[in-house]
């Protein structure tokens, strides 16, 4: 059966998408956002099933690291919009685009509650609560210019999730419009900072004997400019998990992303000069550690209200990295006249510090997964979850060889966000190994996810660390002294439950795993490998 083309709403709205570059959307089809699906084979828009909208916003979330666009997330009305809330909630936590797509009430329908189907309160309120900027339109035009505005504020303010619901009426009407109503526009240069506050920032550094850099998600912008920024300071990198791989993790400069280690906090103290570009310096990442140092701090950040949380600077440089990082490259090679080229920086006992105390935090964590990155291509993007393997392993012992190569969420730190996250950058990048590392606890949060992989063909492999429940709250349990509770959990025949989806499952020991990591890689299709941890 043939689709019928319609010029309506639905269409207006998925082709300005397209023309922003968007080549797939992560949803679960439904009785009110079917217009929505009619064009999406006209425009060449591909359509991610996922087995949960949860699934479907954390899979977009993945595909927008990956791709470098926003993630495009469609709902039917009511729960499929409030079920995948949780992933708008982490693109909002950790400053990402994200667009939500939901069908809503007819106009002059709304707060009736006359019992219609999928019938909510104010479901844009609710959105509201959560995301940056949740509206209900009235109109395509209308939509389409929240289209527009979404993509001007990615790109120029701190990213954030934007919800559009449109009205049934709305969505299924015939529309008016042009083909440059729907077309991409310029989206400008990104904002440099004041040119004499950049002087000033550089004649700081270019004084400055042992400077340091601190690299958030918003420093990657800035692409190479930061390693150049580097090799001239003769300063290491240190990122949040968000930054991780801001330049390639086995640079020399780079202390990678572990900032929670008192190693880390101890070695940010002494500097005598700080940049730090584009990080709010979340509490969640430095457990609890102090980092204040001892000289000035200079601060490059999108909005200036981020520059003043956790360490007040000294001096504010507000602007986009992409152009800041650069300009202050410039800067300082004018600062830097007529002084002593820098020397190189020992840096040895700092890295085998950070190394040993990732080691001695969890040493089965950090064994396992040095053997699984023994075995992954360079260019592997892994996918992590809320999970201790993660937190105290990953990210300090997988060496990013460039941004967004760790898919995680620092702050909200959801769990269930792995697989489906693993699912949505394998689409956006089917060239590069992906792999999805996690525990049980939070794989079982989004195992039916692995029936979207399956029915996507992905070659995908899933590590699963098994500790018998949830590890992290049975040691919280045990330092309040109380008994195990709630969380040693009864366990699925794991491999089975693979085989039972149509995936290939393994059973690996810590002696076999690099050699099945290895197997895996080379499986076609999706794979599950099953590895038992502690008692």
């Amino acid at each position: 059966m043939q689709t019928e083309p319609r010029r309506n709403a639905g269409y207006a709205i998925m082709a300005t998408l397209r023309n922003y570059g968007i080549d797939a959307v992560f949803g679960i089809p439904g009785t009110h956002n079917l217009e929505f699906y009619r064009h999406l084979e006209e425009l060449e828009i591909k359509p991610v099933t996922t087995r949960h909208e949860q699934g479907a916003s954390y899979g977009a979330d993945g595909w927008s690291l990956t791709r470098g666009l926003p993630g495009v997330v469609v709902t039917t009305s009511g729960p499929g919009l409030l079920n995948s809330l949780s992933g708008a909630a982490t693109a909002y936590a950790e400053s990402r685009p994200m667009i939500l797509l939901s069908p809503g009430r007819p106009r002059g329908q709304e707060f009736r509650d006359i019992g219609a189907l999928h019938e909510t309160k104010n479901p844009t309120g609710a959105v509201g609560a959560i995301v940056g900027v949740s509206r209900r339109v009235n109109s395509a035009l209308e939509a389409v210019e929240m289209i527009h505005n979404a993509f001007v504020s990615f790109k120029h303010s701190r990213p954030r999730p934007v919800h559009i619901e449109v009205p049934l009426d709305v969505l299924e009407a015939e529309a008016e419009f042009t083909d440059a109503d729907l077309a991409a526009r310029p989206l400008g240069s990104p904002q440099p900072a004041p040119v004499d506050d950049v002087a000033r920032a550089a004649n700081i550094l270019a004084r400055a004997e042992r400077p340091l850099i601190i690299a958030g998600g918003g420093s990657l912008a800035a692409g190479e400019s930061l390693l150049e920024l580097a090799e001239m300071l003769e300063a290491p990198v240190i990122t949040s998990v968000n930054g991780k791989g801001a330049i390639p993790e086995k640079h020399r400069l780079s202390l990678g992303a572990d900032l929670r280690l008192t190693a880390a906090h101890a070695f940010c103290r002494e500097a005598d000069a700080t940049l730090i570009v584009g990080s709010k310096i979340g509490e969640a990442e430095l457990w609890e550690g102090d980092i204040r140092p001892a000289g000035p701090v200079i601060r490059v950040d999108i909005m200036r209200d981020q520059m003043l949380t956790n360490i007040t600077p000294d001096l504010e440089l507000p602007g986009n990295s992409a152009a800041v990082v650069p300009q202050l490259a410039a800067a300082l090679k004018v600062a830097s006249e007529g002084r002593p080229e820098r020397g190189r920086r020992e840096l040895q006992p700092v890295f085998d510090a950070l190394d040993e105390e990732g080691r001695a935090i969890a040493p089965e964590l950090a064994q396992l997964n040095e053997l699984i990155m023994e075995a992954l291509p360079e260019d592997t993007i892994i996918a992590g979850d809320s999970s201790q393997v993660t937190y105290m392993g990953t990210t300090t012992f997988y060496r990013a060889p460039r941004p967004n190569s760790l898919l995680y969420m620092a702050t909200y730190a959801t769990l269930g966000y792995g697989l489906p996250a693993a699912v949505g950058a394998k689409i956006a990048a089917p060239e590069r190994p992906v792999v999805c590392l996690l525990g049980d606890g939070a794989l079982m949060f989004a195992i039916q996810e692995l029936m979207t992989a399956v029915e996507q063909r992905l070659d995908l492999p899933v590590i699963c660390v098994d500790n018998g429940g949830y590890g992290e709250i049975r040691a919280n349990e045990e330092a309040r002294r109380i008994a195990p509770t709630a969380v040693d959990l009864v366990q699925p025949d794991w491999v089975k439950l693979a085989e039972g989806f149509g995936a290939v499952g393994f059973e690996a020991t810590v002696e076999t795993l690099g050699e099945t990591v290895r197997k895996a890689l080379g499986t076609e299709g999706p794979s599950l490998i099953h590895l038992r941890i502690g008692a």
